[in-house]
């Protein structure tokens, strides 16, 4: 497969994980705002959306620009100055799969260019405002319709394998992002964790695994740690070097690029680490060392995969749009 093919499929895949992504955590925000339990301390107005998502920066100099600070939640959505707004993320997966067009299925591009139109679109902010909901579920809804369709209607090939490498890149990345926002918290409260269980849509899979006992301890073996839930690090990571030794041909338990290494090496400190051993070393540092090294991780598959011999000598990151870098 051409470097560039590959590397317009990896990044279809990871926007739309990550559109899904940012509208699951807005959602919980606005349900937050609602109701009696915001994540608090430095998020009653959703700033943890804004550390979360790595976005202090581009929401400090609109706050500058406008005068004012901008409402957290249509920053998140709606701003064009936000590189990973949804509705940048969303324009980003549909310029990726424009490249690729030949290599989706006509369904997904249907579903991409539809939720295109309608996130650039007046219908869309007007329905945020008259609907929160209808409009989030919305993106979320095309995140899954899109990803069935994936699996449904396109070839399960070496580009199929990048896409979903992508998906479960992004994923991890965000799950331990969302639960080192506990560690700004200097009194963890039940309802902190309740809020970041449901931002990474694991409230009913973690109460029927732990009988409702809500735990920060528990709370981290389930998002780290757990084998069987979708979102969870270790999950992804497992996925992850499936996929990676499915695209390099090399036999499981070897490697040959540093992507394969790493994240083997990742996921076998995940399958072995215990709660006591990540508290440890302390919980903001241990899923720091995560995010670094699936940071690692991306560079790699992007110097393996796409860069030509004499680009890989200059570059040090990912030259892609300034929201593909990874967060």
């Amino acid at each position: 497969m051409l470097s560039r093919v590959a590397d317009s499929l990896y990044w279809l895949g990871r926007y739309v994980e990550r559109a899904e992504n940012l509208a699951r955590m807005v959602d919980v925000n606005h349900y937050n705002s609602l109701d009696s339990f915001p994540l608090r301390d430095y998020s009653d107005n959703g700033e943890w959306l804004i550390y979360t998502t790595n976005s202090q920066e581009p929401y400090s100099d609109l706050e500058i620009t406008l005068g004012h600070p901008p409402d957290i939640n249509e920053f998140i959505l709606f701003a064009d100055e936000n590189p990973d707004s949804v509705k940048q993320c969303i324009s980003q997966a549909r310029t990726n799969g424009r490249m690729v067009r030949d290599q989706i299925s006509s369904d997904m591009w249907l579903e991409l260019n539809s939720i295109h139109l309608f996130i650039k679109s007046p219908e869309a902010y007007n329905l945020w405002q008259d609907d929160p909901q209808a409009l989030l579920k919305k993106v979320i809804n095309f995140s899954l319709l899109f990803q069935g369709l994936t699996e449904a209607t396109n070839q399960h090939d070496e580009g199929w394998n990048f896409m979903q490498l992508a998906k479960y890149i992004e994923r991890a990345d965000k799950t331990s992002r969302i639960l080192d926002t506990l560690t700004y918290h200097v009194d963890i409260k039940r309802s902190d964790i309740v809020s970041i269980l449901h931002s990474c849509s694991g409230f009913s899979s973690f109460y029927r695994e732990y009988r409702g006992q809500v735990s920060l301890s528990n709370a981290i073996k389930f998002l780290l740690c757990s084998s069987t839930f979708p979102r969870s690090v270790r999950f992804c990571l497992r996925q992850m070097d499936f996929l990676l030794h499915s695209i390099s041909g090399v036999p499981f338990g070897h490697y040959s690029n540093e992507a394969e290494r790493i994240t083997g090496k990742l996921l076998a400190q995940l399958n072995y680490s215990t709660s006591e051993e990540i508290d440890e070393s302390g919980l903001h540092q241990y899923i720091d060392t995560i995010q670094s090294e699936l940071n690692e991780i991306g560079q790699n598959i992007f110097e393996t995969y796409v860069l030509i011999p004499s680009e890989y000598q200059e570059s040090t990151a990912i030259n892609q749009q300034p929201g593909q870098q990874a967060q």
